[in-house]
């Protein structure tokens, strides 16, 4: 199953070049919709590996949340990150389109392949083998396999 990736690079806040500050637009968003965020968005110097996602997930969706808003926080300097499309179709309603610096077709398969050298990226990719044995869904990728029944 092929995902479309987007490679954002959000700018600091300025108003000028309509560039609105992140926080406090995403504070107002539903319980739903911070889901989609947390799940939606991946660090880029992971990609496309393990698809380790940009903050740590907690079974508390407004903890995990409050971690998030600190990363994605451009008030001051500029933040970088991958969305698919879930999470793309939230940001685009502040960001403008230069925002997006490249998109990528990615196949979800690609979790469970190892680095040419045979290596993988250690603790963190096994840990994601073992929660991820089959990535069929595109559930699969965007709802973590811990939170499946408690998120719902």
């Amino acid at each position: 199953m092929m995902v479309r990736l987007y490679d954002y690079e959000v700018p600091a806040a300025d108003t000028a070049a309509d560039v609105p500050s992140l926080r406090p637009l995403l504070e107002a968003l539903s319980a739903a919709e911070r889901r989609v965020i947390l799940t939606g968005l991946f660090k880029p110097e992971r990609m496309p590996g393990t698809m380790e996602r940009l903050t740590t997930l907690v079974e508390d969706v407004d903890i995990s949340f409050a971690n998030a808003l600190i990363t994605l926080d451009n008030e001051k300097r500029s933040r970088r990150f991958v969305a698919i499309d879930e999470a793309k179709a939230i940001l685009d309603r502040w960001l403008p389109e230069s925002a997006v610096a490249g998109i990528r077709e990615w196949d979800v398969a690609r979790l469970l392949e190892p680095y040419g050298d045979g290596t993988f990226h250690g603790k963190l990719l096994k840990r994601t083998r073992k929660q991820l044995r089959s990535v069929s869904s595109r559930e699969a990728l965007t709802v973590p396999f811990l939170f499946r029944r408690s998120w719902a």
